[in-house]
């Protein structure tokens, strides 16, 4: 399995989480801060301010979060 990694492909919206969290996809949480990343995995849980993966927290608005995208442009 080949795994491409999407740089330009933030996702943003509930939608777009729920889509990774539906199909299993994992996703990369990105630190601005340290400019490097900080997890990746499987989406456990997510609300409005943060995203569960791998039983730890992590801020919506403090990170940037890469994944597959529900819609492509």
């Amino acid at each position: 399995m080949t795994l491409t990694k999407l740089r330009n492909k933030t996702i943003i919206t509930d939608d777009d989480l729920g889509y990774n969290q539906r199909i299993g996809m994992p996703i990369e949480i990105f630190c601005l801060e340290k400019k490097q990343p900080i997890a990746f995995g499987k989406i456990q849980s997510f609300t409005n301010g943060q995203v569960c993966i791998n039983g730890n927290h992590y801020s919506r608005d403090q990170y940037v979060l890469f994944g597959f995208p529900a819609q492509l442009p």
